[in-house]
């Protein structure tokens, strides 16, 4: 993935490297020690969340230990790293005069060890899965060796392992949420490797968006190449970034989503770092964050660009793997999707890096708990990507509520709109021995209009009637489709799933235990226009009649002139409905 870009100085480099220092944590349990005349000190920087673009918090409770060889298995001595993220090992008598290793023995709970690292050309060829260990100086007496500076720091791109002198170390990945429905932001690489597939990458988005419709949803989209976001080659497009949440819950919404990249085009260079420091500053809670990428990267920092954009080294990775985790520390789930030869073989090494440790395994289906994933081709990525959508949906039932436009009329739903907050509806199993949770669910401000509920089945049963009900607010009308109180939808498979109507508000519905069921239900929003004025009674003191039955809607009214005329005053329609009938309401004249 070579590029032209910019390329600091040695000089420039080694300030930039040597500003990427640990912010310190709660107070040290430990100064770093300071040698005597029979003793040398060995000091290693320990790192966990990225907090600025040359930040990182120092990380307590890592253990490292020194090596006489490279694989040796037994260390020599150990130390643990204290609040400010210091590991410091006081070297006496035969140590002395010897040039020993440093490697990890044990990863604090929450955490996990990344021994190996894949570096080479970032195209994905001539791959190597180079130790994470570095070796010391030949130790003097007297002297004070630092990770950040006399040994595993480097500043040379043809060194694979450069690194930036602080130990990486990456955070557990949080599961996904225990729900249908999540909001996820979707990180596209737009390297120019990607090439002639950027049309199948951005459908693979196309199916991921349109998999969540049925669903309480949100997505966001972020750019990437040598930067975030990505700048198009030639005509230096910005791709802007998009963190703002999108609701996918209807199909109008997954296309509104789908138009955000739709024009996006190819730049130079990969830099995941760059692209996971937006996701984490973006200052918006998302459920999981979904990296698709077709290489390594090749390139570091947020803000100030680094690397030599054709190779990856240690630093590439490990500036990514602290940004990763500072995502994860707020409880959102990392997913990186290699896509492609450039990202196969022992290139896991890095996918896992910044997610985590368990690889996708088609045979097993762990789409739900993969933490990364390996397809050939992007074709192929789409179809993980829908499975991913609706990993926890299996034995759920969803409802999005939509409001038509007043002006429609009939089961005429054309511009309806999900619902605000405040729209309750009620579930209850119908056969025995199953279960809904919760038994009440409220639409949010959230832009989905969606309510999820998770359903238990019977001992020995795979199949669960419900019933489901609204709880109508003034001045709305239900809607029916085709005399259906609600449209349900098998998920994965887009096929109708039937409906009775249960009253005048709710319906029943059967769910499967290995299927997603989405419903929606249609309201009508209430009129704003001015009522006409009453015409002439049709008899003395009798209502007059009119019109018919407005199929679709459900209303409501009172054939009594004085209650009428009360409600005409306080709803302002002029029209009610009693007894099947649609009625407008007027007094009787005096007619001397």
């Amino acid at each position: 993935m070579g590029i032209r870009g910019r390329l600091l100085s040695v000089t420039a480099v080694a300030a930039a490297l040597a500003a990427l220092v640990v912010a310190p944590g709660a107070p040290a349990t430990a100064a770093v020690p300071a040698p005597d005349p029979t003793s040398a000190v060995v000091t290693v920087r320990v790192g966990g969340d990225r907090v600025a673009d040359t930040a990182v918090a120092g990380l307590p409770g890592v253990r490292l230990g020194l090596f006489a060889g490279a694989d040796d298995a037994a260390p020599l001595q150990t130390c643990l790293s204290d609040a400010d993220g210091d590991c410091s090992f006081v070297v006496t008598g035969v140590l002395l005069g010897t040039a020993p290793w440093v490697k990890e023995v044990a990863a604090p709970s929450g955490w996990y060890a990344n021994d190996t690292l894949r570096t080479g050309p970032g195209s994905g060829s001539s791959s190597l899965a180079s130790p994470y260990r570095f070796q010391t100086p030949v130790l003097a007496a007297g002297n004070t060796y630092r990770s950040t500076s006399e040994f595993m720091f480097s500043t040379s791109n043809s060194l694979p392992t450069r690194s930036n002198g602080v130990w990486q170390q990456s955070r557990v990945n949080p599961p996904l949420p225990a729900r249908c429905g999540m909001d996820v932001a979707l990180v596209f690489d737009l390297s120019a490797s990607v090439g002639s597939a950027l049309p199948t990458l951005k459908a693979a988005a196309d199916s991921f968006a349109d998999a969540f419709v049925g669903t309480p949803s949100r997505l966001a989209a972020f750019s990437f190449s040598a930067q975030s976001p990505s700048v198009q080659a030639g005509s230096g497009t910005v791709d802007a970034n998009r963190p703002e949440l999108v609701s996918v819950s209807t199909p109008a919404g997954a296309d509104a989503f789908k138009a955000e990249y739709a024009g996006w085009g190819l730049g130079a260079g990969t830099n995941w770092d760059a692209a996971l420091q937006r996701v984490a500053e973006a200052g918006v809670h998302y459920d999981a964050v979904v990296v698709l990428t077709d290489g390594n990267p090749t390139r570091w920092g947020g803000t100030t660009l680094r690397g030599d954009g054709g190779n990856t080294h240690f630093t590439d990775v490990e500036a990514a793997i602290f940004s990763a985790n500072t995502i994860k520390a707020a409880g959102t789930r990392v997913v990186s999707f290699g896509i492609g030869r450039g990202v196969s073989g022992i290139t896991a090494l890095n996918l896992a890096a910044i997610s985590g440790t368990e690889a996708f395994d088609p045979a097993a289906g762990n789409v739900e708990t993969a933490d990364y994933f390996q397809i050939p081709d992007f074709a192929g990525a789409g179809d993980e990507l829908r499975r991913l959508a609706l990993a926890n949906c299996s034995g759920a039932l969803t409802v999005i509520k939509q409001i038509a436009p007043a002006t429609t009329t009939g089961e005429d739903v054309t511009g309806a709109v999900p619902a605000g907050a405040g729209w309750t509806f009620g579930a209850a199993a119908v056969t025995p021995g199953a279960s809904v949770d919760p038994g009440s669910a409220t639409t949010q401000a959230d832009g989905t209009g969606g309510v999820a509920f998770d359903v238990g089945f019977p001992a020995g049963g795979t199949t669960a009637d419900l019933a489901v009900a609204e709880t109508q607010q003034a001045g709305y009308r239900l809607v029916t489709q085709a005399g259906r109180n609600a449209v349900c939808t098998d998920l994965a498979t887009d096929s109708p799933v039937a409906v009775v109507n249960d009253g005048a508000l709710g319906f029943r519905v059967a769910v499967g235990a290995d299927q997603a069921v989405g419903c929606v239900v249609y309201n009508r929003a209430p009129s704003t226009t001015p009522p006409p004025p009453p015409g002439p009674p049709s008899g003395p003191g009798e209502p007059e009649v009119v019109g018919e039955p407005v199929a679709g809607e459900q209303e409501l009214a009172d054939s009594g002139s004085d209650l009428g005329g009360l409600l005409w005053a306080l709803v302002g329609a002029g029209a009610l409905l009693a007894g099947g009938m649609v009625l407008r309401l007027g007094r009787r004249r005096s007619h001397g």
